[in-house]
């Protein structure tokens, strides 16, 4: 592990000189990438996109909340690989079970029950008995396509949906089986078969994305399961990746010349990722985990219930408003969410593994 003092640019640190370091700012940028979701959204939700202050300033090319959800995807696919090549596929499959599903089935369900049924115009019978109600309970898996509405809640807002940020969840657990596959398949003992896999991924998905087993399902899923694949690529050739502020300073100078030209997709997303983990590794360390925990999933999955009840209840106010009451409704929530389900639900994995193992 590399001294903290080190300058940027000499001696430059490789990512490897990392493997192990808690002493990261993963959790800070999850957190912010949860809320630039809630500040996007907050525009859509008010029926106010073309009001957004950064809007321009992207051209066209992407929106704060695609870059936040790119930065998600990058880090999960990072520390996930991490987490199988060195745990192996039981303590992977088990963690990322325990990570996604319980905050997961309880937002579904309070979504169903406790505002769906505050918020439905319909009577609370109909609102039971209509199948709409039942559909929406299959989010809580997190496999299939989402289903966006329920019965009499939210309509004739701009936007109808009771949670559209649910979208990524089962791309996210697809790249999760993925990733598990090529990792059964010994795919990840060895740094050229699995540059080899990942290479061959990409190029057949760039050509015959809706024919790649999982990911393919939906279109929509081609940009977050690229950057997924681009964090696997950062943690396999990790020892050959320098982190240094030169290199930083030439990403997001890439990056921003590339903001509405046409190549804008062929480089952005490297230097978008490579950003991503000069960040989490070389900036100084904030220990969020030890200050408050990780709600960053919380913030992520909840914001958009929040924000719709809040246009719902105050329809005269703008984004601004949204974006802060939301902020700190949210934030309560997602609060509580990791100090009484996600976190004691993670000291389970050692349970659950002892069990698997006397098994």
């Amino acid at each position: 592990m590399i001294e903290r003092n080190r300058q940027y640019d000499s001696d430059p640190a490789m990512l490897s000189d990392y493997d192990g370091n808690r002493r990261n700012n993963f959790t800070s940028l999850r957190i912010l990438f949860a809320w630039a979701v809630l500040f996007g959204h907050s525009f859509a939700v008010t029926g106010q996109k073309e009001l957004n202050p950064i809007r321009p300033f992207f051209e066209g090319s992407i929106w704060i909340g695609e870059i936040a959800v790119s930065g998600f995807f990058a880090i999960s696919g990072y520390l996930v690989t991490a987490s199988f090549v060195r745990r192996g596929l039981l303590d992977y499959t088990v963690s990322r079970m325990l990570r996604i599903y319980p905050a997961l089935v309880v937002c579904v369900f309070l979504s169903v029950f406790a505002l769906g049924l505050a918020m439905t115009t319909l009577g609370g019978q109909e609102y039971l008995a209509h199948p709409q109600t039942w559909d929406y309970l299959w989010n809580s898996t997190a496999l299939f396509r989402p289903t966006y509405r329920l019965p009499g809640v939210f309509e004739g807002l701009p936007r109808m949906g009771v949670n559209g940020s649910l979208w990524t969840l089962p791309a996210e657990v697809s790249c999760y089986i993925v990733l598990a596959l090529i990792g059964f398949f010994g795919l990840l003992r060895s740094r050229f078969l699995a540059n080899v896999a990942i290479v061959a991924i990409l190029l057949f998905g760039l050509e015959h994305f809706s024919q790649l087993p999982m990911i393919g399902r939906i279109h929509r899923w081609a940009d977050p399961a690229l950057y997924f694949l681009l964090g696997v690529a950062f943690f396999i050739n990790r020892e050959s990746i320098p982190l240094t502020g030169r290199l930083a300073v030439l990403s997001a100078l890439v990056f921003y010349f590339a903001l509405g030209e046409p190549w804008f997709g062929k480089v952005a997303p490297m230097a978008l990722v490579y950003l991503v983990f000069f960040l989490a590794y070389r900036t100084p360390y904030l220990n969020v985990d030890g200050r408050i925990g990780d709600p960053s999933y919380g913030i992520y999955i909840y914001a958009w219930p929040v924000q719709q009840t809040l246009v719902t209840l105050f329809p005269e106010e703008g984004p601004y408003f949204n974006t802060v009451a939301a902020t700190v409704i949210t934030v309560t929530l997602a609060m509580l969410s990791w100090r009484l389900l996600e976190k004691p639900a993670l000291g389970l994995k050692g349970r659950f593994l002892t069990h698997g193992a006397k098994r």
